[in-house]
């Protein structure tokens, strides 16, 4: 628990950072307890394919929402000349690859462990409190003196002040020993707050959007280089429904 306290020390303690907390790694229990994730990953994304292409499959077949359909069933057979068994077996061919380079890339990947979210958490509070560092000299850059205007907000506002002065927080600390342990520095809670936020969205957003631009853009430039591409689009296999 995190307590508001003065140390005598205080010129001298507010400068160190809080210290990194302790943790235990333990092996993440599989999504569905009946089957290993490894294997998982392997077939979810086949399934998924076969489910929904014989979903929509049915969907054509028995004409059903034909009034919400982009194109006529006579535009669809003088564009597609590609028999359903060419679409079938390039898939199945396609997704042999997908399955054995998954594979490989899982066998290479270390055993999934939970347990130190926590210690992964402060390291990017730790992150924010460095980066406070800059803030004076960056208001001195726009003729503002950050000393003046922490002092001035430290009734008013403390951790914005303390964030001006360049994330110094004389009054946060918490005991080592609950019992007679030492104050050592310790995070303001909006601090705790940005790096989960950054911990469980902002970075893992951020790195879907970049795994999806990398896997579509190859992906869009191929769809297109077959339509533009007299001798790829005859020998291209896709079934556009």
């Amino acid at each position: 628990m995190t307590n508001i306290s003065v140390p005598s020390n205080a010129s001298t303690m507010y400068d160190l950072l809080p210290p990194l907390p302790s943790y235990t790694l333990s092996p993440v229990k599989p999504l569905l307890p009946f089957i290993p994730d490894f294997y998982l990953s392997l077939i979810a994304p086949v399934a998924a394919y076969w489910i929904f292409s014989m979903f929509f499959h049915y969907i054509d077949m028995k004409d059903i929402w034909a009034q919400y359909r982009l194109h006529t069933p006579a535009e669809i057979l003088k564009r597609n000349h590609v028999s359903r068994y060419e679409v079938a077996r390039d898939v199945i061919i396609q997704q042999i690859i997908q399955t054995v380079v998954g594979a490989v890339l899982g066998f290479m990947e270390p055993e999934e462990v939970i347990g130190r979210q926590d210690y992964d958490i402060a390291v990017w509070a730790t992150r924010l409190r460095i980066a406070q560092r800059a803030l004076p000299q960056l208001l001195a850059l726009l003729g503002l003196n950050a000393a003046a205007i922490s002092k001035n907000m430290s009734g008013s506002h403390p951790m914005l002040a303390a964030a001006l002065a360049g994330g110094k927080y004389p009054l946060l600390s918490t005991g080592l020993d609950l019992a007679a342990g030492p104050a050592v520095p310790a995070f303001a809670s909006w601090e705790i707050f940005v790096a989960k936020a950054l911990y469980w969205y902002i970075i893992p957003a951020f790195q879907f959007w970049i795994a999806v631009l990398f896997v579509d853009t190859w992906q869009y430039f191929l769809h297109r280089a077959m339509h533009m591409n007299k001798w790829l689009y005859s020998k291209s296999t896709k079934y556009l429904i």
